[in-house]
């Protein structure tokens, strides 16, 4: 059985786990989505620039209310300082790439003339959440074979490496910035207040998920009325509590379902859901069949 994993956040859904080292701030991970718990990627942020190229299978992104499907070939660039995450399409089975940079690797210092023309309006700017990376034209094959190369040279780690792979994305990043030059002028950046509120909003989700969570309870937590608590998830996750909720709970049952000394009703019960035909109607709705199927497929 693979080993599972989970993105470990803080009280603010910023992601804990330092991406590369001090001496050498990017790195680039080969992931699996089965390897996550609920086989999907939890919602979560961070300050590094992430950019996923997909190897195997269908994945959806949510970026905000924006819902990205990519396929084999694809590519996705997620600015930092936002809220992401991924699950899988029709159960497929996903492999990723995945390119992650703290942005000081590629400019240097604070203050540089780097940092202050065109990494500071471009981290976190609001107008530029993401960026979708296709290989339709022969730009946007260029731009895929930069991030290629950068995948080999991190893996083979040849003479001088560390310089190919600088030089590679700062090549990237320059037709990036070379195409988004008004959205980057013009951009603000991420609201602190609203990732500190999501945060508070996704802790008490997930601290009551096995309960009847109370919409005026949720909204007390962040000072917001119902319907602006409802519009304010929405925003930021793309999702309505309802479904992120039901999403949450299909995902904290699986481990549940696969130990194999618990019932469906006794599970369903534990995760919240009112009752056993409502937990294999949401399980079907997600994972493309029923529970005692998942096990088969599983087994």
């Amino acid at each position: 059985m693979m080993e599972q994993r989970t993105i470990k956040v803080d009280h603010e859904l910023k992601e804990l786990c330092t991406h590369g080292t001090a001496a050498f701030p990017m790195t680039v991970n080969h992931d699996d989505l089965l390897c996550f718990q609920g086989s999907c990627m939890a919602c979560h942020w961070h300050e590094d620039i992430e950019i996923i190229v997909v190897r195997r299978g269908t994945v959806r992104y949510q970026i905000y209310q924006q819902s990205l499907v990519l396929t084999k070939g694809q590519a996705l660039l997620v600015n930092s300082n936002v809220p992401h995450s991924a699950v899988p399409v029709d159960n497929s089975h996903v492999l990723l790439c995945t390119i992650i940079i703290q942005p000081e690797f590629l400019y240097g210092f604070p203050g540089s003339d780097m940092e202050r023309k065109y990494f500071r309006p471009f981290c976190g700017n609001s107008r530029i959440p993401c960026i979708l990376l296709e290989g339709k034209n022969e730009e946007g094959q260029e731009k895929l074979e930069l991030l290629r190369r950068v995948e080999t040279y991190f893996q083979e780690r040849p003479f001088g490496f560390e310089l190919k792979i600088q030089s590679l994305l700062l090549d990237f990043f320059f037709r990036i910035f070379s195409e988004n030059q008004e959205k980057v002028g013009r951009g603000t950046a991420a609201d602190g207040e609203k990732l500190r509120r999501l945060q508070i909003l996704l802790d008490y989700l997930h601290a009551h998920y096995g309960e009847t969570v109370s919409l005026q309870d949720l909204a007390a937590q962040v000072h917001l009325g119902r319907e602006s608590c409802s519009r304010f998830f929405k925003e930021m996750t793309g999702k309505t509590i309802t479904r992120y909720l039901e999403d949450y709970r299909i995902g904290q049952s699986l481990p549940l379902l696969l130990a194999g000394n618990l019932t469906v009703a006794q599970i369903a019960e534990l995760t919240g859901f009112s009752s056993a035909s409502r937990y294999a109607r949401a399980f079907r709705e997600r994972m493309g069949g029923n529970p005692k199927e998942y096990l088969l497929h599983k087994s």
